[in-house]
């Protein structure tokens, strides 16, 4: 049977991150469950969603004017492209 989730591993902060920047790319309902629950590590999302994240994500780094949240949203970025090469 196939999955139709990838699970990425998100720290409470990433969460928040993802949150924030990107709420509007997180349609499905397991995923936004995963996301609002302080306990779950591993977030199930659908492959679509992670590349339209790190879209989201890539955009407000771009744009944004503190040199400490660029660094978070890129290394975030980053880390969902990880696992958008494993599907």
């Amino acid at each position: 049977m196939h999955n139709p989730y990838i699970e990425v591993d998100l720290t409470p902060g990433e969460k928040k991150l993802v949150m924030e920047f990107a709420p509007w790319f997180i349609m499905d309902p397991v995923t936004q469950m995963d996301l609002k629950n302080p306990r779950k590590k591993w977030i199930r999302f659908k492959a679509g969603a992670i590349y339209e994240v790190i879209g989201e994500l890539s955009y407000h780094c771009n744009r944004c004017r503190s040199v400490y949240k660029q660094d978070m949203l890129d290394a975030l970025a980053s880390h969902f492209e990880s696992y958008e090469k494993r599907k």
